[in-house]
């Protein structure tokens, strides 16, 4: 089956493809994250939800609608999930704040949200350099109102946990930093941006412990700043959680960015992979599809026919050897003594691998049914998912061997 690679990708995101995930992530989370706390914002002392753009723009969008950008993106959410929750009983009052320091973009977004801004949603518009300008954002939110940055620079200076330390040290908060790996692995090695790097990691870093394979300097770069964050986000014994989604170049098999989640809640861990889930295959089938076009404009004879369906991988690199170490992961936190699976814990065993729900269930099946643990409360039926249930709190134990 072939499909049509302008089908794929709209028209306003081609030959930025990965903006195109990014935003259909923050799309899906932010609605599904705003649907939970305006729920329960009464019981959790929630006086308002607030949304804050920190690098706003706009950009790459010449339209009126700014259809492709966070802001109208994240403007209709908002509208759509206080409309909805206000028809359920839970009338909670939403704001969004959107900071932009060119002044050319700064026009069009005052314009723009003067013009377009939602009757429920109460929008403001901040100019000036978000490394300077933290307090003034803070202003903007007061104690008792529930905050989600989204952090999306240009660059990796601003995302200097010294910079965000402030907003990180902040109750009622949760993140979506993006973290621009390209550019930091390429600085990470040069001795004139040494005092930069050190500071993106929080301080502490020593390029000698880089290593040498491509995808462990990956991972040890993408760790250090994870922990740098998590080390500053963490408020007494309120200890932040963090997980990550990796957005790939559209035509070039290397990593653009990473787009880094951070909460204090197990749930949100929960819900933020589980949204990551369901754009793994996306991202695959966007990513094939720019190939497909750059191929065409290289080549002088086009490809008319479209995408073999049958060729473009969903699974992403999720093999035998992830799914060892999963089954490792759970044995170990198991131990020698029953392992009550909270969300909690759950939420911790994501983190610690960022794999997928789905993946550390089928790691639960897999050490199941090689008999090398049992499931106490599951009973004689067999799951087809949910193989320990976390909601009900469910014992897993350790088999003798």
């Amino acid at each position: 089956m072939k499909f049509d690679p302008h089908e794929i990708i709209p028209q306003a995101y081609v030959g930025r493809e990965q903006a195109y995930i990014k935003h259909l992530l923050l799309d899906g989370y932010l609605e599904r994250l705003l649907y939970i706390v305006g729920w329960n914002a009464s019981l959790l002392g929630h006086e308002e939800i607030i949304f804050v753009d920190c690098f706003a723009g706009p950009w790459q969008d010449d339209s009126d609608d700014l259809k492709s950008t966070s802001i109208a993106i994240s403007m209709d959410v908002l509208s759509k999930v206080q409309y909805a929750l206000a028809e359920k009983g839970k009338p909670v009052r939403f704001r969004a704040i959107y900071m932009e320091m060119d002044n050319g973009a700064f026009g069009r977004l005052s314009r723009y949200l003067s013009s377009h801004s939602p009757t429920n949603v109460e929008t403001t518009a901040l100019h000036g350099d978000f490394r300077q300008c933290v307090p003034d954002i803070l202003s903007h939110c007061p104690p008792k109102s529930f905050a989600f940055f989204f952090v999306d620079p240009k660059g990796w200076v601003a995302v200097r946990p010294e910079i965000l330390q402030p907003l990180l040290a902040r109750p009622r908060s949760e993140f979506l930093i993006n973290f621009m790996y390209g550019f930091v692995n390429r600085f990470a090695s040069m001795e004139a941006q040494r005092e930069g790097i050190t500071a993106l990691f929080g301080g502490h870093f020593d390029p000698d412990k880089l290593p040498t394979n491509p995808a462990d300097r990956e991972s040890f770069l993408l760790e250090q700043y994870r922990t740098a964050l998590v080390s500053r986000a963490s408020v007494g014994t309120a200890k932040a959680l963090s997980g990550y989604v990796t957005i790939l170049d559209p035509t070039a098999d290397r990593t653009k960015y990473h787009l880094i989640y951070l909460t204090r809640h197990p749930k949100g861990i929960v819900e933020f992979m589980t949204q990551s889930e369901k754009l793994s295959g996306v991202q695959a089938v966007v990513r094939a599809a720019a190939k497909f076009e750059k191929k065409n404009r290289d080549n002088a004879t086009p490809d008319l026919f479209g995408i073999d369906a049958n060729q473009v991988d969903t699974r992403g690199d999720n093999g035998n050897v992830r799914q060892d170490l999963l089954k490792k992961l759970w044995l170990d936190r198991i131990g020698d003594k029953p392992l009550m699976v909270t969300e909690a814990v759950f939420a911790d065993l994501i983190c610690k691998s960022n794999c997928f729900p789905s993946e550390l269930q089928l790691a639960v099946k897999d050490l199941t049914e090689q008999g090398q643990i049992i499931n106490r409360d599951a009973g004689q039926s067999k799951r087809s998912k949910n193989i320990v249930n976390y909601e009900k709190k469910e014992t897993l134990v350790r088999t003798k061997s």
